[in-house]
């Protein structure tokens, strides 16, 4: 699982959970619940009528306490949790009750204390104007979101406006002209307000703006008077006066109360389903993550069951990290986001596309057969050969391969699944045609659950173990010290549970496709390296000993580190070392591996270029790189004698070899007349069937030399006559 998955640690502990608990309470319970102590106030007025008149404050009082007090712990909370809403409410609950109070001329009160007459006016100015100007932002804080879809932000800072002008006539106007033009701005601030709502509920049809609606029909009936006329005109004298105006207070602060934790709950609601959907997607790409990929498998393998049909696709997008290397990641996660769009829009809606690797993709055909998936496929595979994708300031199309199963069996593991795609994927990878398709029907799928190389690739995907892993050694012969050195190659190897030998090539093949090599390769190391040290005194003709180390190891930060770490710990026996890397390795990264080489012959550990010649124009780039030995392709090797033209290109790689001050090593070298024509030539060393086959550890430590393991008489003869040569 990665990071996106729910229930790791909060890097705040337990305050902020238990913080957005209490502000979680205070929204939802608190607020309409000392709202609603108002109007519990309210009707101690019915039955106390006269406690509201000039001579008697106490409830008042009341009022005014638990406002400012409930205001004060609402800006508390939003300075704690950053919410400027509650900021809002808080303010718009004190002008709200301190326009009730000038609407009954209780305003020359505040908290027990009378306001000074001289400043009265002015503060009644003040109030009209801040309350404006608090319950517009309130609702345009309310309902931003609906406001912005209907993109009406032009409307609502114009609705703003009246509330400014109001401001200002606090300041520059004497009461009575202010007045005028309060209900001048009033009147054009409920029209705007009007038209927004209308506007939201026309399309949202949501019941928060019924109830805001409510709230603001409520203020402006009690600010007008029309509760009261209402009363002349039918003669009610069932409330008094005071009971209308703190009623309609404390039932309108209910209403927005509940409009808020509406809109709270709302908001948590909608932050749990993008957390969810986080924990299923990834974020860079918005496709489906890991985790988002085993539960789609898993519901359509339940849907095979009811006879609906399913393919998964497997695609890898080989030429990424190329564009990561030459461009940078930034460049490479925006193709690979052009790539995830470029895809979806070929999918139909059931089908689904997940993203389980740095560049690969798993392609989920829901409800769909292998032959429309297939057709699918293949056009997402020619869109991929054919649109060039933007990097930086130039465009190129993409390589990559594709494999597709045919997916039948509902009791089969979503991993078991992957892994099958992934081989399909491979084999179109080797197949050499970029943009390949590779499809496996339910058949070939049941072949590819029994094979070998499925069961290594499960094996290593569930976690690396070295369980039946082992290592051989193969001498290396030295053409000019054929009897007195003792040098060999460490090779991987492995049993299955039936102690059967496991090809090299599948182990390999099964670890870089699930990601192991690095771990594998570092087993390597470290078992030889604590082998070296354990046996150093029994290797005294020991020059060196080759290690290969894989691409996918050379490239991985954590690799390096922990290779250079165990040569410190094992400094003693590094310098017996000779690192063997990839020729096209070495030339697809110089800079690197250059660098790399140089910090290893800095701890006294050797490099040769391996499969030298295989496929590329070598001697361009040999210059460059210091390596110590030159290891030529045994395919040139093999075939030289039977081949003049190989014999020459074997006699100018060692001649440059020889010119660079490197050594060179012969490989494949299967019979005498090989042996004896690469001693001609002046190579080195050679290793092959001929001399010996790869044996364990063990029997290298009873040897003293890499001609100890020859049967062959003749050969053993000519290595004498070659030994007495060299020592004239």
């Amino acid at each position: 699982m990665n990071k996106q998955e729910t229930g790791l640690p909060n890097p705040t502990g337990g305050l902020l959970p238990l913080l957005d608990a209490i502000v979680r309470g205070v929204s939802f319970y608190v607020f309409p619940a000392l709202i609603i102590l108002l109007v519990g106030l309210s009707l101690f007025a019915w039955e106390n009528p006269y406690s509201f008149g000039p001579g008697s404050f106490h409830t008042l009082y009341m009022l005014e306490g638990g406002i400012l007090t409930l205001s004060l712990t609402l800006i508390l909370f939003s300075v704690l949790i950053r919410k400027w809403l509650y900021v809002l409410f808080a303010g718009w609950l004190v002008s709200h009750l301190r326009i009730t109070s000038l609407s009954m001329g209780w305003d020359t009160q505040w908290l027990g204390h009378t306001v000074p007459e001289e400043i009265l006016p002015f503060m009644r100015q003040l109030t009209c104007g801040l309350y404006f100007i608090l319950t517009f932002a309130l609702f345009t804080e309310l309902f931003k979101k609906e406001l912005r879809q209907l993109k009406l932000q032009k409307l609502v800072r114009a609705g703003m406006i009246p509330g400014v002008i109001l401001m200002v006539g606090a300041f520059a106007l004497p009461y009575a002209a202010f007045t005028a033009l309060l209900w001048w701005m009033a009147a054009i601030g409920i029209l705007i307000a009007l038209y927004l709502v209308v506007r939201i509920h026309a399309v949202n049809r949501s019941p928060d703006i019924l109830l805001y609606s409510a709230a603001m029909l409520i203020v402006i009936a009690t600010g007008s008077g029309a509760f009261e006329k209402l009363d002349v005109l039918f003669n009610i004298r069932f409330f008094s006066n005071a009971y209308i105006h703190v009623a309609a207070t404390g039932i309108s602060s209910l209403l927005i109360a509940l409009v808020i934790t509406e809109s709270e709950r709302n908001e948590r609601s909608k932050a749990i389903k993008e957390l969810v959907a986080l924990a299923d997607h990834d974020p860079l790409t918005n496709t489906l993550n890991q985790r988002g990929v085993d539960k789609q498998i898993g519901e359509a393998l339940e849907a095979l069951k009811s006879d609906e049909p399913f393919a998964l696709g497997y695609l890898d997008l080989g030429s990424l990290k190329t564009v990561n290397d030459l461009y940078g990641h930034t460049t490479g996660d925006d193709v690979l986001q052009q790539v995830c769009k470029m895809v979806r829009e070929s999918l139909q809606s059931i089908h689904k596309l997940g993203r389980i690797g740095g560049s690969e993709l798993i392609l989920l055909f829901r409800n769909t057969t292998i032959e429309e998936a297939a057709k699918i496929s293949t056009a997402i595979m020619q869109r991929l050969k054919s649109i060039p994708f933007d990097m930086n300031t130039r465009s190129m199309p993409l390589k990559a391969s594709m494999g597709l199963v045919e997916v039948v069996n509902p009791n089969q593991k979503a991993s078991d699944a992957i892994l099958a795609a992934a081989r399909a994927c491979r084999l179109a990878r080797r197949s050499g045609n970029p943009s390949q398709l590779v499809v496996h029907s339910d058949e070939d799928l049941a072949e590819i659950e029994q094979s070998l190389e499925l069961q290594l690739l499960r094996e290593f995907s569930t976690g690396f173990s070295t369980r039946n892993l082992f290592l051989a050694m193969q001498p290396i012969l030295s053409l000019k010290n054929p009897l007195e050195s003792l040098d060999f190659e460490v090779l991987l190897r492995m049993r299955d549970d039936n102690e059967k030998l496991v090809p090299t090539s599948a182990i390999i093949a099964a670890a870089e496709e699930a990601g192991v090599v690095p771990l594998l390769d570092k087993w390597v190391v470290e078992t030889t390296l604590e082998w070296l040290d354990r046996h150093q005194s029994a290797l005294e003709t020991t020059q060196f000993v080759c290690v290969n180390l894989n691409g996918m190891s050379l490239n991985d930060p954590s690799f390096i580190q922990d290779f250079f770490n165990l040569l410190l710990m094992y400094e003693h026996v590094a310098n017996l070392l000779c690192i063997e890397i990839t020729e096209s390795i070495a030339i697809k990264d110089m800079d690197n591996i250059r660098k790399l080489i140089g910090r290893m012959q800095a701890m006294g550990v050797r490099v040769a270029l391996d499969d030298f010649g295989a496929g590329y124009t070598s001697f361009s780039y040999l210059k460059n790189l210091p390596a110590d030995a030159i290891k030529i392709d045994g395919s040139f090797i093999k075939s030289m004698t039977a081949h003049p033209a190989d014999v020459a290109i074997v006699e100018a790689i060692v001649a440059l070899a020889h010119n660079l001050g490197m050594r060179s090593i012969a490989e494949w070298v299967e019979d005498q007349q090989t042996l004896e024509t690469l001693a001609r030539l002046g190579v080195d060393y050679i290793q092959g069937y001929h001399i010996a086959a790869a044996t364990t550890p063990e029997t290298i430590l009873k040897s003293r030399s890499s001609s100890d393991f020859i049967k062959d008489k003749a050969c053993l003869a000519y290595l004498r006559k070659l030994d007495t040569a060299n020592q004239k």
